[in-house]
């Protein structure tokens, strides 16, 4: 009988715990269709698998999950440093149309359970017909629609909706060390600038005088130089923890398919930490490929905001 007793409380806590891990996922403006059920199928599937996973300190059962190959990489090498757990129960969000008839699930609550826990939302994408193909860390709702609202137009609206896409898969790159992403990112002739605290006795750099004096130095890198030391990087962090805020998007005003981009980064890691100010000149003229030829980071504390890099600093000539 005691043994009976006990294997009942074992079986019950299983099922509880089983409980706890699940999210109920609805989808406020899905059509109905076969492929919009399918994607909220999917994506309950994902969520409530990454939930179990992370509660049982295992890898992802992508069994019963429609996914592509390259998803399943790409979250497979996420979990190694940033494994996540929904922390809603039942979630009511939207799903958007993407370019090529594919659709996306935004807002998705997960707490990133590493040695640095953060709040994050998740950012699910999927193809024409309803497979997950993308998992990334987006950025918070409120800024996502102000962003999307100050398109001009609604091809500038569509760039938005695909840079915004963009940065939030390249910042998510970060967290699952992929170099190989990273280095199809940057053009060949991408321009690196990072922003050097100088100590009282040095000098400035003036390579950039236009941008004024400051206790910064600007160290330029080019693409190879910048991937090795980010190949170091990951190699000495076990985690790395990389976030966006305050973001600004500015089309360039001759070259259409130019923009900037300005944010402010927070960088986490096993061995470091800190906050700065970060540029991206993105070039779009091919829209499936987009590229940075341009990388500035400055320290936030050491850098006015008058001083901080954007993208009239920059002549461009095509």
């Amino acid at each position: 009988m005691g043994r009976f007793y006990i294997a009942i409380l074992f079986v019950l806590g299983a099922l509880m715990a089983t409980a706890q891990n699940r999210t109920q996922i609805t989808l406020r403006n899905a059509d109905g269709s076969a492929v919009q059920n399918q994607v909220q199928k999917n994506a309950q599937l994902f969520v409530n698998a990454a939930n179990v996973a992370s509660a049982r300190g295992k890898t992802i059962d992508w069994d019963n999950i429609d996914v592509t190959k390259n998803a399943r990489e790409r979250v497979n090498a996420l979990w190694e440093t940033s494994v996540f757990r929904c922390t809603e129960t039942r979630l009511t969000t939207s799903i958007l149309r993407l370019p090529g008839n594919r659709f996306q699930v935004r807002q998705i609550p997960v707490v990133v359970v590493n040695e640095d826990r953060v709040d994050q939302e998740l950012v699910l994408n999927f193809s024409a017909v309803g497979a997950l193909e993308d998992v990334y860390f987006g950025i918070e709702r409120h800024r996502y629609t102000n962003l999307m609202s100050e398109g001009r137009d609604l091809r500038d609206f569509r760039r938005r909706q695909m840079i915004l896409d963009f940065i939030e898969n390249f910042r998510t790159a970060y967290n699952r060390k992929d170099l190989d992403m990273l280095e199809m990112t940057f053009s060949e002739n991408a321009l690196i600038i990072v922003g050097r605290v100088l100590q009282e006795t040095e000098r400035g750099f003036d390579g950039m005088a236009s941008l004024g004096d400051r206790q910064v130095e600007l160290i330029r890198f080019n693409k190879q130089q910048y991937m090795e030391n980010l190949r170091r990087v990951f190699r000495r962090n076990a985690f790395i923890n990389v976030t966006f805020d305050d973001i600004e998007i500015v089309q360039h005003g001759h070259h259409d398919e130019i923009y900037g981009v300005n944010l402010k980064q927070t960088w986490r890691s096993s061995t470091y930490g800190d906050e700065g100010y970060l540029f991206l000149m993105i070039d779009f003229e091919d829209e499936d490929h987009p590229l940075i030829h341009v990388r500035a980071w400055q320290p936030e504390k050491d850098t006015p905001m008058e001083e901080v890099i954007e993208l009239g600093d920059f002549d461009i000539v095509k």
